[in-house]
């Protein structure tokens, strides 16, 4: 019996190390509605790298032009478990529902929304857009900047023609001529500058910085009933977030392949984001602040609502607590 006494120590040491292994992680599926720009480019980073697989996610992307459809999309779609979107159709859509939290902010820019305008349509000045027909993608972060411009230069959205254009379709309005000036962000801005002559436009800056927050929004009910599906998916952003820091040069590559955009494009705007994963106290004082000016220009007569009720923390928070100070 002595002789069998090691193997038999030895049979149990490895059924006990066996059962020290964790189970395999089991896949579940997730859809995400995603503006193709370079704002979610930790998804891009996250998707390419095996990082939602990694974390037990099969993520379905489906791809829009602008964080307002995404989101839109996401409301009325019960198929899309999250979007991301800009602070603008957050404000918007909060006064007629309540059935979406912000997760997370994923980057934030203070030199991405941007007025540009037909230097051969008269417009040299943010002055000359009085009276010319501008494109901004309404409910937007374009929008309201678009406001914010006007009012910095003495000017309100009645002295211009606004029209509403998706943002897929403000580079070529401007280009044929139907519009004489757009509001937009990047890389809309450098893919119309790159067809038209310099010598047809005008790009007109803020002269007050603009700072756009990109978020992470998810259905509210699915936030709740699949906290672990919201924490693999934020474990594998975090993830990428770091990749990006490091590897710079390798997450603009990635990033230019997934949203069809010239790698020169993407490396020459790339310092204009800052891709940090976090919930911060701002966040609360630029939702009332633009919640304020949809109630001032008319939209609605409605209250602003708590946007404390917007922002679902516990997820970013047991993850990263430190990226999280919204005072709760």
């Amino acid at each position: 019996m002595k002789k069998y006494l090691p193997l038999l120590f030895l049979a149990i040491f490895v059924c006990a190390s066996c059962s020290e292994k964790e189970a395999p992680v089991k896949t579940v599926d997730m859809t995400i509605a995603a503006e193709m720009s370079l704002l979610p480019a930790t998804v891009w980073v996250a998707e390419k790298l095996g990082y939602f697989k990694d974390a037990g996610l099969n993520l379905t992307i489906r791809e829009f032009d602008s964080g307002r459809n995404a989101l839109e999309s996401m409301l009325k779609d019960p198929t899309i478990n999250m979007a991301t979107v800009a602070q603008t159709p957050i404000v918007f859509n909060s006064f007629n529902q309540e059935d979406y939290v912000i997760i997370a902010t994923m980057a934030h820019s203070i030199d991405d929304v941007k007025v540009l305008a037909r230097k051969d349509h008269g417009i040299k000045t943010a002055e000359d857009l009085r009276g010319k027909k501008v494109g901004a993608t309404l409910r937007s972060t374009g929008h309201y900047f678009l406001e914010g411009f006007l009012s910095n230069h003495h000017m309100t959205l009645k002295d211009i023609n606004l029209h509403d254009v998706n943002a897929a379709k403000l580079k070529e309005a401007l280009i044929s001529g139907e519009l004489d000036a757009i509001t937009s962000w990047e890389p809309h801005i450098y893919n119309t500058k790159k067809v038209l002559d310099e010598s047809k436009l005008t790009l007109l800056l803020s002269p007050i910085p603009f700072r756009k927050d990109f978020f992470f929004t998810v259905n509210k009910s699915y936030a709740i009933k699949n906290k672990e599906h919201v924490s693999r998916f934020l474990t594998a952003v975090l993830k990428a977030e770091k990749y990006i820091h490091e590897h710079p040069t390798e997450a603009q590559k990635i990033t230019a392949e997934k949203i069809d955009a010239d790698p020169v494009i993407v490396k020459n705007i790339w310092d204009a984001f800052i891709f940090e994963i976090t919930l911060e106290q701002s966040i609360l004082v630029g939702l009332e602040d633009e919640a304020q000016w949809a109630i001032d220009i008319g939209y609605t007569k409605k209250s602003a609502p708590n946007y404390l009720d917007y922002i679902y923390i516990d997820s970013l928070h047991n993850l990263k607590h430190e990226a999280v100070n919204i005072i709760h």
